[in-house]
């Protein structure tokens, strides 16, 4: 196997349902540019990224799965920061893009949708590439079909997944929504407001949380719908500090977001850019969102956890980037 510069990408097909419950293992790896692969309509394609030797994250994706998620995301010094379906709510998928009302459609619960309402955000297609910086870029495009087959939106993710530096591992989302439909609605049933939406985070499991945000808020219902550049959870994984954050950019619609946070039974994030207000796209508009999110261990001996300080710095780059 050949590894091209700093990183390496691992595919793996999971095909199922097998016999007596046995997932069927297709492995294919390759370095540099993802190729193009098929498979059959009931699959997971599952993207491992591995920088300097660490893995990373793992994506997964697939017509078997009803939105595309990040599992596990590690800090460098290998906490992980993410969970994924645990029984609690079998749908929070680690880190991922997510509604639970889009014209009418849940896009969340997945399972436990209202009988006929379940949306499904399948892959168009997913490619990968090295850039010259040294990261990552992955390029999801979507389509997000209600159960009726309807295809509301159109969307691509684009992560960027950047070497480590110490023990900070950082990766970005840009989101475009595009609308399908003569009129798509984010947050339809005004009488229903649910706000967990957009990029979420179902993080931990930690011990000793703590919540916290960019306008010195501390506490998860405290957090819970104030408006902030960032929003924070710190602990202790495997008996070392940790702790994950999701960064606002300046250019999102509803910036300073309303991130919404649950810290009663679980350690839950999310951007929430439609918070208390329904967001209206038009056939052909797009709606553009972007985050950076930060997965951190231990920081170095006399030195601490400066969010204000990475948030600026983000800023002040992409500020200065070409468009993509």
């Amino acid at each position: 196997m050949k590894q091209r510069g700093r990183y390496l990408l691992v595919t793996f097909w999971i095909l199922w349902p097998a016999p007596a419950g046995i997932f069927l293992l297709s492995p294919v790896l390759w370095a540099g540019d993802s190729p193009c692969l098929e498979a059959a309509s009931a699959y997971t394609k599952l993207t491992k990224i591995l920088l300097q030797g660490r893995e990373i994250a793992i994506h997964h994706s697939g017509q078997a799965l009803d939105k595309p998620f990040i599992h596990p995301l590690c800090t460098p010094d290998r906490r992980c920061v993410t969970y994924d379906a645990p029984a609690d709510h079998l749908h929070h998928r680690g880190l991922c893009v997510g509604w639970p009302d889009v014209s009418g459609t849940d896009f969340w619960a997945e399972v436990n949708a209202p009988p006929g309402r379940r949306g499904k955000i399948v892959p168009e297609s997913i490619t990968t590439r090295n850039l010259d910086n040294g990261s990552v870029e992955l390029r999801e495009k979507d389509l997000w079909r209600t159960e009726q087959e309807t295809e509301l939106l159109q969307s691509e993710q684009i992560w960027t997944f950047w070497p480590p530096e110490g023990n900070l591992q950082i990766l970005d989302l840009d989101l475009r929504l595009t609308a399908l439909e003569p009129e798509v609605i984010f947050g339809s049933d005004p009488n229903v407001p649910r706000e967990y939406h957009g990029l979420t985070l179902r993080a931990g499991p930690f011990a000793e949380p703590k919540y916290f945000n960019s306008e010195g808020i501390e506490g998860g219902q405290n957090c819970k719908g104030r408006p902030a550049k960032w929003c924070a959870l710190s602990g202790i994984q495997a008996g070392g500090p940790v702790l994950t954050a999701l960064l606002d950019h300046p250019s999102n619609s509803t910036h300073p977001t309303r991130f919404y946070v649950q810290d009663q039974g679980m350690q839950f994030i999310s951007s929430s850019p439609n918070f208390g207000k329904p967001k209206i796209l038009k056939q052909g508009e797009t709606w553009r969102l972007r985050y950076r999110i930060v997965a951190a261990g231990a920081p170095s001996e006399g030195k601490s956890w400066n969010l204000d300080e990475l948030w600026n710095q983000w800023v002040a780059a992409t500020n200065a980037e070409p468009a993509r």
